[in-house]
């Protein structure tokens, strides 16, 4: 009876070690599963900063591009349009920095989805043909996402 405590105390020690390791072990998983995350939503940040300069350089009337996919309806303030994309765009940098970590991804999907709707209400409102443009916008986006 004697040993038994010290063969207890013993099991009880390794147990205790073992879950230490194993909780470490699994944390490092987690964080690195998050890091993964946030690298997909930095490089999706990233397309869709693309297909929004394509449509600031169509809009832009003092650049000149042949045949613009994207072009303003009549009436509609060239500036002001351009400006709100460049807002979008300041917008979407944000995701690609670190302060975008400490955000959870279902914040992250949530401020994305939101520039997004804006993003296809501009073009269907703004464009010529946006109900087209925004669809092929919306089907290039997601097959970028999926990928």
């Amino acid at each position: 009876m004697d040993q038994l405590f010290p063969v207890i105390f013993v099991v009880a020690m390794i147990a205790f070690i073992m879950m230490k390791q194993v909780k470490h072990v699994t944390g490092n998983l987690d964080l690195q599963g998050d890091t993964n995350s946030f690298d997909k939503y930095a490089k999706f940040s990233v397309a869709i900063q693309n297909h929004i300069r394509a449509i600031k350089l169509d809009i832009d009337s003092s650049k000149k591009i042949e045949n613009p996919r994207y072009i303003l309806v009549d009436g509609v303030d060239e500036e002001e349009e351009i400006e709100i994309l460049s807002d979008y765009l300041r917008k979407l940098v944000f995701f690609e920095t670190l302060l975008a970590k400490k955000k959870t991804s279902d914040e992250i999907e949530g401020e994305l989805f939101g520039i997004l709707s804006r993003l296809d209400e501009f073009v269907k409102q703004n464009c010529k043909e946006g109900e087209v443009l925004a669809d092929e916008l919306r089907n290039n986006l997601l097959e970028e996402y999926e990928n």
